[in-house]
Order: structure tokens, then sequence, then C-alpha cells
């Protein structure tokens, strides 16, 4: 199968100072590591100055010569912060191969976490140790704030994907515990650590191969029929065989076209949360099934060409495609993306949100519509032993390669609340339901003034953790909206070939308007969002996208006003 996209740095492969560094490397060996890697990413990668300036990579190049003094573990953060400076997630630490060595086949991801405002909190705990919703103070007595800092100079970056980033440095809690914890030389984990100070044992991954565990573990595509609603979940383009995966998606869509009218279904859902990529030729044909157009997917594939030493890169420019030949579902669609979303779910939901599919729930993916860099060599630092991954190609969703540095927004976000975590409830369902009973709320095409879209993107944001954001109150919120935009395009639409008397009339008319369309949205919140809009609406408009995680390049608050001429 060809055309692959490759995220690297998978979760199960953690970061650890296990790196089987020797106590003989000293700073001045480490330095000539940075010396080689240096030279070697300016070897391999295609673009290595597509994110950042040649003197930003060559600053980030000094800096880190200075943190190679200490601990082995100062090392490993001085060549992953030096990397992260590319923003390009596939040239990273390669952590995989360190797995076993830290771990001791025990596996981590059974216990996961998230950062909620300032806390860390569990999320999931498939071993049934702790509930969901602690809060965790510390593991293995380093403060769980200590180690996200340490997390986040590590975790791999695309573009300006920060929660994508941040999603990652939160997988690395569990190892990275284990890996600054006191050893004596010899000594092997055990699997059991210690959070806030209570035992906690991770299961080990070495059991007996079994029938069962083998049809689980290829079982990467799934289907669930709902009440109202069908959801196609794919946790991995990459993982299992391809004839189970593409089996599984055909037979899938040829059972929706035959019974959806009989299960009552009013829409699909496409899950890739936490799907970090894999086969580009599984993810375009997932497209095929929802679209109806001609599309280039990709339209640019770069890759690396071993055979022909004066050009080590191909460069194959693919035709459009007619999409749609089988099967096609023309009924509504969602799709469900979060921070671990990356590479190949990137493309997908920056082509599902070019065609206009349908709306996107969660959060900003760990990558930008245009496309990533592919096709990762490992190669291992002579000195110190330690492995990188360097990109040798580009996967370009555009004829004319760019690069892009904002990540696929959703149109809906929803981030969880500790609330949620306690009781279970996955806020993403709440959302759906909202959007199959009212398709159009939330709709942005159906605004006309660029005010009108900035703020409703605002509330749907500052309002994303709040589950009293959803349903009536949303609804009755559009409403007015959308009521007080048809009311301010006119305006404005009027104001263009106006006297100056009728300017005046204008201008008042255009300011109640506003007003109006305020003080109704304030009396249909509840009252603990009201102080929030009141800042969001107030002259001087503090940077609201702010409340939580988002896309700070492509928040219209966020950026820095132009001057004026």
């Amino acid at each position: 199968m060809l055309r692959i996209i490759t995220f690297t740095t998978l979760l199960i492969g953690i970061v650890s100072t296990c790196f089987s560094f020797e106590s003989s490397v000293d700073s001045t060996a480490l330095i000539r590591d940075l010396d080689t890697l240096k030279v070697w990413v300016e070897k391999h990668h295609p673009l290595p100055f597509a994110r950042c300036t040649q003197e930003d990579w060559t600053r980030a190049y000094e800096n880190a010569k200075t943190k190679t003094a200490g601990t082995d573990h100062s090392f490993i953060e001085a060549v992953g912060e030096w990397l992260n400076v590319l923003k390009d997630s596939h040239t990273s630490i390669s952590l995989e191969p360190w797995r076993k060595d830290v771990l001791n086949g025990y596996r981590a991801n059974a216990l996961q976490f998230i950062s909620i405002e300032n806390g860390v909190y569990v999320k999931r705990d498939d071993l049934g140790q702790i509930k969901t919703g602690t809060r965790v103070e510390s593991i293995n007595g380093t403060s769980t704030a200590d180690l996200l800092s340490k997390a986040m100079l590590i975790a791999p970056q695309e573009g300006n994907s920060w929660t994508g980033k941040t999603r990652f440095a939160e997988a690395l809690l569990v190892p990275l515990a284990v890996s600054l914890q006191d050893k004596h030389l010899g000594d092997v984990f055990d699997g059991g650590i210690q959070v806030n100070n209570a035992s906690y044992t991770l299961e080990s991954q070495k059991k007996k191969a079994t029938l069962k565990r083998f049809l689980n573990n290829e079982k990467h595509i799934a289907w669930h029929v709902g009440d109202e609603y069908v959801t196609l979940k794919i946790t991995s383009f990459g993982k299992g065989k391809s004839r189970v995966y593409f089996r599984a998606l055909r037979r899938g869509f040829r059972t929706l076209e035959r019974k959806s009218i009989k299960w009552g279904t009013k829409a699909l859902v496409i899950d890739l949360r936490g799907n970090t990529g894999g086969y580009s030729a599984r993810m375009s044909e997932v497209l095929d099934y929802i679209c109806d157009q001609t599309i280039k997917v990709p339209a640019i594939y770069i890759r690396p060409n071993n055979l022909q030493k004066g050009n080590p890169l191909d460069t194959v420019r693919f035709e459009a495609r007619k999409m749609g030949e089988k099967h096609l579902w023309k009924g509504p669609t969602s799709l469900l993306i979060d921070g671990f979303s990356a590479s190949a779910s990137v493309s997908f939901a920056g082509v599902f949100r070019q065609q206009k599919r349908g709306p996107i729930f969660g959060e900003a993916c760990m990558g930008s519509r245009s496309g990533t860099f592919s096709d990762p060599v490992t190669l291992q630092l002579p000195e110190s032993g330690l492995k990188v991954s360097i990109a040798s190609g580009i996967f370009s969703m555009d004829d004319d390669i760019k690069m892009g540095m904002r990540p696929v927004a959703p149109s809906r976000w929803i981030q969880d609340n500790v609330e949620d975590l306690i009781s279970g409830i996955d806020p993403t369902e709440g959302a759906i339901k909202d959007w199959i009973l009212n398709p159009e709320v939330g709709d942005e095409s159906l605004l006309i003034d660029r005010e009108s879209k900035v703020l409703w993107k605002e509330l749907e944001t500052a309002y994303s953790r709040e589950r009293d954001w959803g349903g009536k109150t949303r609804n009755d919120v559009w409403l007015i909206l959308s009521e007080g935009d048809q009311c301010i395009s006119e305006l404005k639409t009027l104001r263009k070939n106006a006297t100056l008397e009728e300017l005046q009339r204008i201008t008042k008319d255009l300011k109640q308007c506003y007003v109006r369309r305020n003080t109704s949205i304030q009396i249909v919140l509840p009252l603990k969002m009201r102080t929030v809009f009141q800042e969001l609406t107030s002259p001087n408009r503090p940077a609201v996208l702010h409340f939580g995680l988002h896309n700070r390049a492509d928040c219209n608050v966020c950026k820095t006003p132009k001057p004026s001429k």
C-alpha cells in the first residue's frame, strides 16, 4: 500500500531517561551529538524551515548546547525542545524503541490523565484503581505540574497545534515520572507507581497470545447503531490488516445504505478521536463513501528516493479522483476529533471541512488542512545512543505546497469538565443530539456580518465546558444572534451610500440593534454564564478565547491588531 502518512511519536512509545546513556558520556560528547543531529536534519528533512526561520533553528541549537550538562534527562529535554522549533511532529525524539526498557513490559496507557484549567485529573482508569475525576497532585513524588511542564518540552508539535501538544504531554506523565525516580544501577521497573502517595500497579503486557486477543487487536474500525445516529469509530488508519479494514468499511456502508430507513437513522457520526494516523489509502477510502465530488487526496506527495543519489526526493502529483462511486451516504454527517487526531486524521478533517460535509465537534487536531510531513527515518546518535526520527517526505493537500500553521479547528468546541469525568458522561453526545434536532443552529454560513460570526465562535469556545450551554439555551441564543445579524447587516448595507443626515440615524439604529441583541441574549442565559458574556461584549474585550485550550493562531481575538495606516 502506497502513500503512507506516518506519525512516529505514538503514545505507546513514551519517553524516558532510560536511554542507555553510559556514565562516560560527558557534555562534550553530547554536544557532538547535537552537531550530528543538526547535520542530519538539514540533510534529510525536505523543508526544515517551512515553519521556522533558519535563524530560529540555529538559535535553538545554541540554546540546546547550554543544557547538555547535568542529568541524562536534561539532554533529552534539550533535544526535544530544540526539535520542536521545527513544529513538525514527524521530526522528534524516537520514543517507541525505549518503551519496553522504561516500563519493563507494563502498559502506561491504561491510566490516562487530562489537564483542566490549573489541575491534572484522571480521565480514565482501565484497571479500576482510581476513580475518574480524581485530582492528581503528584506521581512518584513529583508534582504533576512539574511533570506536565517537562512533558511539554518533549511532546511532539505540528504547527501551532497547542491542544494536540498538550494532549500528548498528558500521556507522557506516567513514564516520565518513572524515568525521573531515583534508581540504583540494575534496578528494574516492577510496575508499581505512587499516585497521590498511594500505590498503583500497572498491568503487564506480557500475556500469552490467544485467538480472542488477536481478533480484538485487528479491530481498529467499529460500527455502532444508535437510536438516532450511526457511529463509525476508527481508532487507527495504520494498525491491523488492510483487508479487515476495507471489508469492515465496505460492509458497514452497504448495510447503512440498505437499512438506514428501517433503523430510523438521522445521521452518521465519524469518530476519529485518538486516531494518530496511518495509511492514506485507508483514510481516503472513507471519503469515497461520504463525498460525491472530484477531489485530490493528496495533491502532491514528496517521498524519499534512496536509489537516486543526485535527487534524493521524488515528487508525485496526483489527478483528482471522483468520489462516491459506491454505497454513497448522502445524509447528514458529522466528525469528531481531538488533540490526538493526527497525520492522516488531519488530512481527513481538512477535506471534510473543505467539502462542507458537516459540523466538526471536539478539539483542534494535530495539524493543518494543508497537509503534514511524512516518511520519517530513524537514526541513532553515536555518542548518547538516543534515537531520533526525521521527516523525509511531504504529504500536501494543495497543489502548491503550503505547510500551514493553524490546526483544523472544530465547528463546536467541546472540552471535558470535572463533573463529566466523575459522572462518566461524554459531553459530545449532547452536542450531537443538539445538531440532529436543530441542524441549522451553529451553521456560520447562515450569518452575514463578521462580528456575528466572531461572537458566535467566542460563545462556543468560552462555554465549551458549560453543560448549560446546549439544548434550549444554545438554540435561543442562536435565534437572537441570527435576528441581530440580519438587523446589523441591513443597516451596514444602508450606511454605505447614506447621506450625512441618514448616517447619523443609521448609526443610532445600529447601536440600538447591538444593545437589543446583547440584552436579549443576557436574559436567556443562565445566571452563572452572564458574567462571561458581559466580558465578551464589553468595549475593551479581553482575549476571551483563553477560556480553555484553543488554537490561538486561529483566534480572531488573540491576534495582534494591524497598525493603522
